[in-house]
C-alpha cells in the first residue's frame, strides 16, 4: 500500500512537471471546448476503427465466396472454405454491431446484417462513401 501512494506521488509530481514544461495553465474540464473537441475526434477515431474492420471482413469474405465458386477448387478446398465462411458469419455480426454503436454515436446511419450479406460484388461494397 504504501508503495503504491509513492508510485501515486512520483506519477504526480511528473505530471505536474509535464504540465509546466507544456505550459498548461488550466485542466480540460467535463463540457470545456478541448474537452469536446478530444471527444469528438476519439469517437471518429473509434468510427472509423470499426468501419475499416467490417469492410475488411466483408472484402476478405467476397474473395472467399469468389475463391469458392472458381473452377477447379477440390472438395476439401470448397468444404474448408464453406466452414471458415460459417465461422467468419459470426465475426461479421460481432463487427456489424460494433459498427453500429459507433456510428450511432456519430448520428451516421446503421447497417443491418441483411444489408451487409448483400454485398455480392466488390462493386456494390460502398461502405466509404458515407464516411
Amino acid at each position: 500500500r504504501r508503495h503504491a501512494i509513492e508510485n501515486r506521488d512520483d506519477l504526480k509530481s511528473e505530471v505536474q512537471a509535464l504540465e509546466t514544461h507544456l505550459g498548461i495553465r488550466h485542466w480540460w474540464t467535463t463540457g470545456s471546448e478541448e474537452w469536446e473537441k478530444a471527444k469528438k475526434m476519439v469517437t471518429m477515431a473509434k468510427y472509423q476503427r470499426a468501419l475499416d474492420k467490417l469492410e475488411s471482413l466483408v472484402v476478405a469474405c467476397l474473395f472467399e465466396l469468389t475463391k469458392l465458386n472458381m473452377s477447379r477448387t477440390g472438395y476439401k478446398l470448397r468444404k474448408h472454405i464453406a466452414d471458415a465462411l460459417k465461422a467468419r458469419s459470426q465475426v461479421i455480426r460481432t463487427a456489424v454491431t460494433t459498427y453500429n454503436i459507433a456510428a450511432s454515436e456519430l448520428n451516421r446511419p446503421k447497417l443491418s446484417w441483411d444489408q451487409v450479406i448483400e454485398y455480392t460484388f466488390l462493386s456494390d461494397f460502398d461502405l466509404l462513401c458515407d464516411a
